[in-house]
């Protein structure tokens, strides 16, 4: 398994680790059932601490990506069965909220540019060492935790996105208004996971804890790539309910 760290970049390391086994996993270089070196090994390869290697491939554990088995090793997870079948309107979480009159709250915590790199750059369709607006947001309903909000945009379509002040504003909304872009559609992919020792602080439960995960990928009305997003609901705080219909 190659991959690489680039040492000058402000992106951290564990990250780094991250998206590239995830774009490996997602081109097929990495196969279901295929194991990764020992974290001793990754990290004399790569030259960097073997806790930085430990925290990148335990967090793909979390998310699902990555198996351990004791006294084995750690393997790539098998796919994840998906559906498709919920349709309905395409809201950001600003403007759900709002609807339902819950008084929500947006807290900036991160906003950055930084190079789009693995599968990112892919999600998003950009050319190799572009730019994307990073935004990350504690999202709050009623003064308490319920989502953090990992956004990745365009840095070169949406520039302002990196200067303006996002707290408590809804980026559909600013998209919309600046650039005409607001997403038309998008892919939502809902799972179960385990809170980090960071989600956990942040949404004020333990560690290991349920949450919820959804990952959404939007393009606007030209199907342009507008975001791609990562989020982590508090699992007591909120709730995904489909209704469904069997056709006759």
């Amino acid at each position: 398994m190659r991959i690489r760290v680039d040492k000058s970049s402000a992106v951290p390391y564990y990250h780094q680790i991250k998206e590239a086994v995830r774009a490996l996993i997602a081109q097929g270089s990495l196969k279901t059932g295929d194991m990764l070196p020992t974290e001793v090994s990754l990290s004399e390869q790569l030259g960097i601490s073997r806790l930085v290697v430990h925290r990148a491939l335990r967090e793909l554990v979390t998310e699902g990506l990555l198996i351990r088995q004791r006294a084995k090793g750690t393997f790539v997870a098998p796919p994840a069965r998906r559906s498709y079948t919920v349709v309905g309107p395409l809201f950001g979480m600003t403007e759900s909220f709002a609807g339902d009159d819950l008084g929500p709250q947006n807290q900036i915590l991160v906003q950055e540019v930084i190079r789009a790199e693995g599968s990112l750059q892919s999600e998003l369709a950009l050319s190799e060492g572009a730019g994307v607006v990073h935004l990350v947001s504690l999202r709050l309903i009623g003064g308490l935790p319920l989502a953090i909000e990992d956004m990745y945009l365009p840095a070169d379509r949406f520039p302002a996105l990196a200067e303006l002040d996002m707290n408590n504003q809804s980026v559909y909304a600013t998209l919309d208004r600046l650039y005409d872009a607001l997403p038309q559609e998008a892919l939502d992919l809902v799972s179960a996971g385990a809170a980090t020792q960071e989600e956990a602080r942040l949404l004020g439960i333990v560690k290991g804890a349920p949450v919820m995960r959804l990952q959404r990928t939007s393009t606007d009305r030209h199907g342009q790539r507008v975001e791609h997003s990562k989020v982590v609901f508090h699992a007591e705080r909120y709730q995904f309910v489909a209704r469904m219909q069997r056709s006759a």
